[in-house]
C-alpha cells in the first residue's frame, strides 16, 4: 500500500496498523460504511479524487482500494 493511504487509514480513520496489508479484508480491519463515506470525502478534499462509495465498497482488501486509487490518480 502507498504510505499516502497506509497515514490516511492510520490517521484519520484510526485503523489498527497492524491490519494495513495489501491482502487485508477491508471489513475484519474495521473498515465499516462510515469509513467509507470518510475515505471518499478525505480523497476529494485531498487529491481532487472522485471515487464513489460503491467503487470504495467493490474493493474487497486494502491492496485492491490501493489499486483503485492508484488508477483514478493516473487514469489507467
Amino acid at each position: 500500500m502507498t504510505v499516502d493511504l497506509v497515514s490516511i487509514m492510520r490517521d484519520d480513520l484510526k485503523l489498527p496498523v497492524d491490519q494495513l496489508t495489501d491482502d487485508a479484508d477491508l471489513a475484519r480491519a474495521g473498515f465499516d460504511s462510515l469509513a467509507i463515506v470518510e475515505l471518499s470525502v478525505l480523497l476529494n478534499h485531498r487529491y481532487g479524487l472522485d471515487i464513489s462509495d460503491s467503487e470504495i465498497k467493490d474493493a474487497a482488501t486494502f491492496g485492491q482500494l490501493d489499486h483503485l486509487i492508484h488508477t483514478k490518480r493516473t487514469g489507467r
